[in-house]
């Protein structure tokens, strides 16, 4: 987790995951990317419907955005109260979502920490937020961050599992994480909708031996219940105070995730936890 990326519009939420960020680099001896990206604009030339061209901005207004996007990324290093030399400023032009996966390829990103306010109702199913999207289609974690939040305010991880044991890859990063805050990892197993027939005895046990086949240490299981998935998670994240939610998404794209949808989006999107999620291939 050396190399993080920010996406930013210099908005609130933005700002807070600039802060997390400093401060996660700061205890990997990281380097943190600022993204700005502006956005491409679309017009119709020759009063044709659907001849779409990229639209050229004049060169004096380039400039102005440049000169803002800098004042505003030393304006927001100078109110982190700590030294962020080891963060830079990228300036991208082009559509928000796809600027991003790119950035996340060339600059060899580990981590990207998107600031949200979530989505929900008609936003949420047309359109969803940014960080949803990239949630989705990142190759790299990606940590949501709906507000203030601190690296020494970690202290436990709500880890939600399916239980499988074909997903070495994620426990490995929530190794990794567990290690870097130093905190408690809570396995979480949700009997939600459809309710299964097994009991909370009968998923304890098997939490045991997801723990010892993957040798977790520091750990704690629990079994929830909801209406749903993300109910029974945000039952019990409420339960646990200075935590993050970590959890895996397969990353469903098109009919897919429309007819399926993501639990970690849904997380994201309506908890207020910070959520990290990691894409299982």
């Amino acid at each position: 987790m050396k190399r993080i990326l920010v996406p930013c519009d210099f908005s609130a939420a933005a700002k807070h995951a600039f802060q997390f960020a400093v401060e996660m680099a700061a205890a990997c001896n990281g380097h943190v990317f600022v993204l700005k990206v502006m956005q491409a604009r679309q017009v119709f030339g020759n009063g044709m419907p659907g001849q779409p061209y990229m639209a050229i901005d004049p060169i004096s207004m380039i400039d102005e955005w440049i000169a803002y996007s800098e004042k505003e990324f030393e304006k927001m290093k100078n109110k982190t109260g700590r030294p962020s030399g080891s963060a830079e400023l990228l300036l991208e032009t082009g559509y928000v979502n796809d600027v991003i996966c790119d950035v996340i390829t060339r600059e060899k990103i580990d981590l990207v920490i998107m600031g949200t306010d979530g989505a929900s109702g008609f936003k949420e199913f047309f359109i969803g937020s940014h960080t949803e999207k990239i949630v989705r289609a990142s190759p790299v974690p990606v940590m949501a961050v709906h507000g203030p939040f601190h690296l020494d305010w970690v202290k436990n991880i709500v880890f939600p599992t399916s239980m499988e044991l074909d997903q070495k890859p994620l426990v490995e990063q929530i190794k990794a994480l567990q290690s870097l805050f130093g905190a408690v990892v809570h396995l979480l197993y949700v009997n939600g909708f459809p309710f299964t027939m097994e009991s909370n005895e009968e998923a304890e046990r098997k939490l045991e031996d997801y723990a010892l086949f993957y040798g977790l240490k520091d750990y704690t299981i629990h079994v929830s219940r909801g209406l749903n998935i993300q109910e029974g998670i945000r039952k019990y994240a409420r339960r646990i105070p200075n935590s993050i939610i970590a959890m895996g998404t397969h990353g469903h794209k098109g009919l897919a995730h429309i007819t399926e949808g993501s639990v970690a989006e849904e997380v994201v999107n309506h908890l207020a936890e910070p959520v990290w999620t990691y894409v299982m291939q």
